[in-house]
């Protein structure tokens, strides 16, 4: 590929902040190649600013946009994208979690992440909808979203899995379920309810499978619906979700619909992509092959 040509299509959406130090090491790793290839690269400067930055290409399809940070840049990029999605979409991973990778088989070498993200092959990806927000991964209300919000807050403590699992059992005693009403096309049934996965993909919280039926190209969510359970009966599950062996228990419903509803008190949160979005009531659905991802298979 001639330089020139990637200059003028391809563009690095770098979030510094993310992943403790992650993002910016890897940034440095890459930036003498990122250079000689002549690539433009916009620095994020505040929370949204990715969304700003990705808003203003959203229209060029002979662009390729790659997100240098973690799964929370990459739903601030793909927010600013979307509707429109014109250009390629890319990431160069770099979080607490990096769930959505874990989908697009990336080398783990950063140089060859970066010639994968500039040339590798693409496929058209459903992206999710939470009300008029765009989601790449999973969607929740309930416990996770809990979760989420306290893992956002302590991102500096720690990277990876263990900082979700250190979420969890500090909010874990301190939670209590709530009945949800969840309308799936015509049907709506009430469930007092621990908490409700909307999944685009398999993957949140740095590996945990929690939807493990879902994939990002066939225009459907795999909803992980867990009623009410104890502290205690959560941690049995907690055990077999890393495995996505959580749903054969008798606690877990697990359904797929390509939209739904959800109503509940308003004191419950929602997150999507692991960031908090608003209170319920929610409605999410799927974008069927709504942007081109590059993937590595």
């Amino acid at each position: 590929m001639e330089e020139s040509n990637i200059s003028a299509r391809a563009l690095v959406i770098y979030n510094p902040a993310a992943g403790n130090g992650k993002a910016e090491r890897l940034y440095h790793h890459l930036k003498p190649t990122i250079d000689t290839l002549g690539i433009p690269v916009e620095r994020t400067a505040r929370p949204g600013h990715a969304t700003e930055i990705a808003r203003q290409v959203a229209s060029d399809r002979e662009l390729t946009v790659i997100s240098l940070g973690g799964d929370g840049t990459h739903h601030e990029v793909i927010n600013g994208l979307m509707p429109e999605a014109g250009p390629i979409f890319a990431v160069l991973p770099a979080g607490t979690g990096n769930d959505l990778v874990r989908m697009l088989h990336y080398p783990k070498n950063p140089i060859e992440m970066l010639n994968l993200a500039l040339d590798g092959p693409t496929k058209a990806f459903d992206i999710g909808q939470a009300g008029p927000h765009y989601f790449l991964t999973v969607a929740g209300v309930g416990f996770d979203a809990e979760v989420a919000g306290w893992v956002n807050q302590r991102k500096k403590q720690g990277n990876g899995t263990w900082v979700f699992i250190r979420g969890i059992f500090y909010n874990l005693f301190g939670y209590r379920s709530a009945s949800l009403e969840v309308t799936l096309s015509t049907a709506t049934r009430s469930e007092k309810t621990f908490l409700l996965a909307a999944g685009n993909t398999q993957y949140y919280a740095g590996g945990m499978k929690i939807c493990p039926g879902a994939s990002p190209f066939d225009g459907r969510f795999e909803v992980i619906w867990v009623h009410a359970v104890s502290p205690l009966g959560v941690l049995p599950l907690l055990a077999k979700v890393f495995r996505g062996a959580h749903v054969t228990d008798s606690k877990v419903k697990v359904l797929s619909a390509p939209e739904l509803t959800v109503k509940g008190p308003d004191r419950l949160l929602v997150h999507a992509d692991g960031e908090l979005i608003g209170h319920l009531p929610i409605s999410f659905k799927t974008l069927p092959h709504a942007i081109r991802v590059r993937t590595g298979g």
